[in-house]
């Protein structure tokens, strides 16, 4: 066994029990749509919001193939939990891929001190793409940040936000704490699927900024930050089809009613019930494996940042990144979606008891699904493949 893959069970079997103690009652919270405030304190006190952070900050120096394996594991007993947090180590990854400054040392050191990190970027009115009706204006007193978000995906329980921003031309991600007088956050999200995210809208009214909590957007050297977003979704569904494989054998192993045309005296000794499980458990399998080998091509782009590569080294390591988290999102998705639904192949009606939520899998792997949706990413593949065209490493939505 590598060290490395050592590193990551290791990690992944010190988070175990407080993931297990927090996906509990995942089924009866998105049933009773009860907010998972409790269980985001019980990660946070474990020590899961700094894992990433860098030793010196208190934190547990976590690589990618660390993260992308502990939020798959937390996303298997509740995939709600894992999603929520996209925004937080996104926000912590930049940091730790900048370069030295007060800034970025302000923003380890708010993760070193327990802040969780939400997210305000996208919008649901007629900016174009790429643009944004969020803007902070001068007046009078100074500073102010105004504008509604959608998709605000963890805020509901986060300290601080950035919220992406129109300023003086350009755009800007401005830091703003959750509890600041202006900002109002509304559990409005009403999707079928990743019920518990808190992904619904923010307002920002009048909430006072200062030229400290700006950080300009653009012009950067490449970065991976698209790349990871994506991965942390994708971390969510290879999560999600893990739950499908534990779900399946947990009820094939209980049931004891057959069929009078089945090939077995009970479901657990029926090569049909068994190949079915069989194949869940490939599928899920080969999302594994897609993951794994995105991650470790996050890795090799996070390393060259780190020992400052020269530009076209960077580049090119970004750029591998971004191809390989667009072609894993082909596999890992389809995969993830299809053993949701062949699940009931393993049951009959009672598989479709309320009680069990067997449907929430197919719910809340459909939702994540709908990020940046596959039939696009497909024909970016191509299209790099055919032509040479770069694969786009940031993507947005607005008005054409």
């Amino acid at each position: 066994m590598s060290v490395h893959v050592r590193a990551v069970r290791d990690l992944v079997a010190e988070f175990a029990d407080v993931f297990d103690e927090v996906g509990a009652d995942a089924v009866e919270r998105e049933r009773e749509r009860r907010h998972p405030f409790a269980e985001i304190e019980a990660l946070r006190a474990a020590g899961f919001t700094r894992v990433t952070l860098p030793e010196e900050y208190g934190g547990r120096g976590a690589g990618a193939g660390e993260l992308f394996e502990l939020l798959a594991e937390l996303a298997r007993r509740d995939s709600n939990l894992a999603q929520l947090f996209r925004s937080h180590f996104s926000f912590v990854d930049r940091a730790v891929h900048a370069p030295p400054s007060a800034r970025r040392d302000r923003h380890l050191r708010l993760v070193a001190d327990g802040a969780i990190h939400g997210n305000a970027t996208f919008e649901k009115g007629p900016a174009r793409v790429g643009t944004f009706g969020t803007a902070v204006t001068r007046d009078a007193e100074g500073l102010r940040l105004d504008g509604t978000k959608f998709y605000s995906t963890g805020t509901l329980y986060a300290d601080v936000v950035s919220v992406a921003a129109e300023h003086d031309g350009g755009v800007v991600g401005v830091l703003v704490r959750t509890d600041a007088p202006g900002v109002a956050r509304i559990d409005d999200w009403d999707g079928f699927g990743q019920r518990l995210t808190g992904s619904g809208t923010t307002v920002f009214d009048g909430v006072r900024v200062t030229d400290a909590d700006l950080t300009p957007r653009g012009g950067e050297p490449a970065g991976h930050g698209g790349a990871f977003v994506q991965l942390v979704l994708l971390a969510v569904a290879a999560g999600i089809g893990r739950a499908v494989v534990d779900d399946a054998v947990r009820f094939v192993r209980a049931r004891t009613r057959t069929y009078s045309h089945a090939s077995g005296a009970t479901p657990r000794e029926d090569p049909i019930v068994q190949e079915t499980v069989g194949e869940l458990s490939a599928r899920s399998f080969t999302a594994d494996a897609a993951l794994t080998v995105a991650a470790s091509a996050l890795s090799r782009s996070s390393a060259a940042i780190l020992r400052g590569a020269d530009v076209e080294e960077r580049a090119a390591r970004v750029a591998d990144a971004d191809l390989a988290v667009t072609r894993a999102q082909q596999v890992i998705l389809p995969a993830v979606l299809e053993n949701a639904t062949a699940l009931f192949e393993v049951g009959g009606a009672s598989a479709l008891a309320a009680d069990l939520a067997l449907d929430r899998h197919w719910r809340n792997a459909r939702t994540v699904a709908s990020h940046n949706p596959l039939r696009y990413k497909a024909r970016v593949v191509g299209d790099h493949l055919l032509n040479d065209t770069p694969v786009v490493s940031w993507w947005s939505n607005g008005e054409a």
